[in-house]
């Protein structure tokens, strides 16, 4: 999240305005924020990185997040699974731009990896 915020701070806010805005349907009109988010996400190579390691984690927790809508507690092991892997990737990504040959994937603490590059 750091990075989106860092990256992405306009599209991440537009996005998070528009939630507030429309609470109970923010799913269908927040979509144009949500794609500019992605749109800018995607631009960003640790962002990349994340989502290729830790996509399966991700969704995961988002299918949480989607099914408990009232009760979005029930995902805090989810997201902490979710950030885990993104911290791992994030220091493979740094350690592999410093130097390319000593690390290509990041394992995330729970000993899993995932190759998924589904949209965030």
């Amino acid at each position: 999240m750091k990075l989106v915020e860092t990256h992405c701070s306009k599209y991440l806010d537009m996005f998070g305005e528009c939630i507030k805005q429309y609470p109970h349907t923010w799913q269908m009109d927040c979509e144009p924020e949500r794609r500019k988010l992605a749109k800018c996400a995607e631009t960003n190579p640790e962002i990349v990185h994340i989502k290729t390691v830790c996509g399966d984690e991700f969704h995961e927790y988002e299918k949480c997040m989607i099914e408990n809508r009232a009760d979005t507690e029930k995902c805090a092991e989810l997201f902490t699974t979710f950030s885990d892997c993104a911290d791992a990737a994030v220091g493979a990504f740094t350690a592999t731009a410093s130097n390319p040959a000593t690390v290509s994937k990041a394992s995330p603490s729970t000993g899993s990896s995932s190759a998924s590059s589904n949209e965030r």
